[in-house]
């Protein structure tokens, strides 16, 4: 039985920003190391539809576009001949499309109708309170989708996934976020780090005039993180995949696991959303939010109830009779 691969088609979203040529150039990378494919999607208020095959090293025939582009405006054309020039010397299908829709509206879109596997995006790195490029459209993206989404700043360089941090919540040891990191380290050669950042810090700050022994507090925290991380690691283990793991204290979660990132050597982090209430909210509250913001690396976003046949594909290694 063939693996889940989790980036077996991945969907670009693509404007002609630096963020954006950033986030091509990972997914080509991955969807290389996997033997998946890309399509790229560009989204306009332009009254116009294509979908136009990019000539790389796996093909199509020189020419195959020639029909379509006869029917689109300058505009496109010139993003034709931006990404031809970019994806010539690559070795995997590379789709093009354009379409009419709002911007994260038309991504969500694309990835359902193509059927993806991933969604990758590009976000500005900005100092103060970063935004997502076009805006809000990343972040858009992130809260909506249905399949994993790798978010790359705009002064990454492409690099192939050999250690990715994977963010537990105690809440939830056995989260989409580290059965998606299984997967992705069950298809190809990755080393995956388990880590949960503990709040000590604030926990200890001495409070004015109320006695308090914040010990007891702190050491059950510490024992259900460990508990945590112990549980996620069997069920990663069960499943063929052996990752480290990592308990560390940080007054922010996100400078906690991007620590962890940074001492690990990590090429990704992973971090999951949850639905609570109506609300989708992000591992530890806000945390995969100020992660993908402030990262060096790329972030690979990971929705409730994302791919179920990454789900099933972990629990059916687990489920495998051993003798």
């Amino acid at each position: 039985m063939n693996s889940f691969n989790p980036f077996a088609r991945i969907v670009v979203g693509y404007d002609e920003s630096a963020p954006a040529d950033a986030a091509l150039d990972q997914a080509l990378l991955l969807a290389e190391e996997s033997g998946g494919e890309v399509v790229i999607v560009n989204v306009s208020d332009l009254a116009a539809a294509a979908v136009i095959p990019l000539q790389t090293v796996a093909g199509p025939a020189e020419g195959a576009a020639a029909a379509v582009l006869g029917s689109v405006d300058p505009f496109r054309r010139r993003i034709f001949n931006r990404l031809s020039s970019m994806v010539a010397a690559r070795s995997v299908p590379v789709t093009l499309e354009f379409s009419t829709n709002g911007p994260a509206a038309g991504i969500i879109d694309a990835a359902l109708r193509w059927t993806a596997t991933a969604i990758a995006i590009g976000t500005h790195a900005r100092s103060g309170i970063a935004r997502a490029a076009l805006g809000s459209v990343a972040e858009e993206v992130v809260r909506t989708a249905g399949v994993p989404v790798i978010i790359t700043r705009a002064a990454a360089s492409a690099k192939p996934l050999r250690r990715i941090v994977v963010g537990i919540d105690p809440a939830e040891p056995a989260s989409d976020a580290a059965l998606a990191a299984i997967a992705i380290a069950n298809e190809r050669d990755v080393r995956l780090v388990y880590a949960t950042v503990v709040d000590v810090k604030s926990i200890l700050q001495p409070i004015a005039d109320v006695p308090f022994d914040p010990e007891p507090y702190v050491a059950q925290l510490k024992a259900d993180a460990r508990d945590a991380l112990d549980a996620a690691v069997l069920d990663a283990n069960a499943a063929g995949s052996y990752p480290d793991r990592e308990l560390s204290d940080a007054r922010d979660p996100a400078d906690g696991l991007i620590d962890v990132a940074r001492r690990r050597r990590a090429d990704a982090i992973v971090v999951g959303t949850h639905q609570r209430g109506n609300v989708a909210r992000f591992f530890l509250g806000s945390t995969a939010e100020s992660v993908l913001r402030r990262s060096d690396v790329p972030v690979i976003v990971v929705p409730l109830a994302t791919a179920s046949a990454a789900t099933h594909d972990v629990h059916a290694r687990a489920e495998r009779p051993r003798w």
